[in-house]
């Protein structure tokens, strides 16, 4: 199929802005944003800009109704509370709780809710007419669910490319992955990946993986995780006989908050290492950089790996990709 125009839209959920709580401080200044939490005698405070890690003694006002907090005062079993509001001489209203002093505020913290969705969509699209009649889409997407102890999480991409009307490029790609935390760092994971790639006699390549994962880092700047454990690979191809092998499963994923809220690098990699057969050993890897350009609309540009060192004959043992892409994320 040729393409000469592409058509499509992008539906997406706006989430309400959490920028409505402020904060005074002794030397006048004021902050807007929403309170993230009250610890060790630090305020963190998100705005629009970044992260702020404010002395609790310098804070001489408060107001907080984005979104309920679990709020300790001192001497008082910690409480429930759906917005803090400013007060006179130094004191608050908590709703429900009354007035208290905010230096007998001992700690502050959000309320998570039962379920966190994140993820984002991206598109990327090149023509060319005249001399030249070249056309390439890119579209990927992904979502993480957190439910408690539960976290899952889904990614697909297709790419597609024409040259002269002749197809260049034709395949696809989709994960699944499920970790069960048994605390608040170990997790269990299941895995699931396929891709499709006619170019590659590759009809579909099935990877299952169980694993024992470790959070190793998770925090605003730097999130780290690395799992091991089992895994079984099967390759239906298209003329080549089909193949399958059980292996050795690793996969780690790494976001590094460069700029926060501005710019991140993401790594990650999915490495099937054949216990079974000759020479069977698929990786998968993605690397990138993600810029905010305004709000929650980003550009991303990634460069994708996909190694199989035993690949249908008269294949190639890899396939390299790099991309620009345009997506929101939520």
């Amino acid at each position: 199929m040729r393409i000469g125009t592409l058509v499509f839209a992008i539906f997406v959920l706006f989430n309400a802005s959490a920028f409505a709580d402020e904060v005074q401080l002794r030397g006048g200044d004021r902050y807007t944003g929403q309170v993230v939490s009250l610890a060790g005698g630090k305020l963190t405070f998100k705005t629009p800009h970044g992260d702020l890690s404010i002395p609790w003694a310098d804070v001489v006002s408060l107001t907080a109704t984005a979104a309920p907090l679990r709020v300790t005062v001192r001497n008082q079993p910690t409480a429930t509370v759906t917005a803090i509001a400013a007060d006179d001489q130094g004191r608050v209203t908590l709703t429900p709780g009354g007035a208290v002093a905010l230096a007998d505020i001992d700690s502050i913290a959000l309320v998570e809710p039962p379920i966190v969705v994140t993820g984002g969509a991206n598109a990327g699209w090149i023509s060319t007419a005249g001399n030249t009649d070249i056309s390439t889409l890119r579209l990927d997407g992904d979502a993480t669910i957190r439910q408690g102890a539960n976290r899952y999480r889904a990614t697909a991409a297709v790419n597609h490319a024409e040259d002269e009307g002749e197809e260049t490029v034709d395949n696809w790609t989709a994960s699944f992955d499920y970790d069960r935390f048994l605390t608040k760092r170990l997790f269990v994971n299941a895995n699931a990946i396929f891709t499709n790639d006619r170019f590659r006699d590759l009809d579909l390549r099935t990877a299952l993986g169980l694993s024992l994962g470790y959070q190793v880092f998770d925090t605003p700047r730097i999130k780290l995780t690395a799992s091991g454990g089992l895994g079984w690979v099967n390759e239906d191809f298209i003329i080549t006989p089909d193949d399958d092998y059980f292996a050795a499963r690793e996969s780690v994923g790494l976001d590094i908050a460069i700029v926060p809220d501005r710019v991140l690098f993401f790594h990650k990699h999915d490495s099937y290492i054949g216990l079974t057969g000759e020479d069977n050993l698929f990786i998968k890897t993605q690397n990138g950089v993600r810029l905010t350009i305004v709000k929650n609309f980003v550009t991303t540009v990634q460069w994708d790996l996909d190694y199989d060192r035993s690949p249908a004959p008269g294949t190639n043992d890899s396939d390299r990709r790099f991309t620009l892409t345009f997506g929101y994320r939520f």
